[in-house]
């Protein structure tokens, strides 16, 4: 049975999704290393932020680098000439 998420969870969520979209990407040591969390740690939150559909992984070889999937505001350029 999946374990009920605590407020404690749910803060390092908020931490480390504020952490993912400012830089990004991040690797899951980067977060391990920022959030002086244990890396058991930071790879559930990451997990739990995939299966939430707000962050994906990019794997590089055997790096596995994380993305926010909330869409970047790209500045257009006027053609109202």
């Amino acid at each position: 049975m999946p374990r009920k998420q605590t407020e404690r969870i749910d803060e390092r969520k908020k931490e480390i999704l504020s952490l993912v979209e400012s830089r990004g990407e991040v690797s899951t040591n980067d977060v391990v290393r920022i959030t002086k969390l244990s890396h058991s740690q930071v790879f559930y939150i990451l997990k739990l932020l995939s299966k939430d559909g707000a962050i994906k992984e990019v794997r590089r070889g055997k790096v596995a680098y994380w993305k926010s999937t909330k869409k970047q505001e790209v500045d257009s350029p006027d053609d109202t000439d």
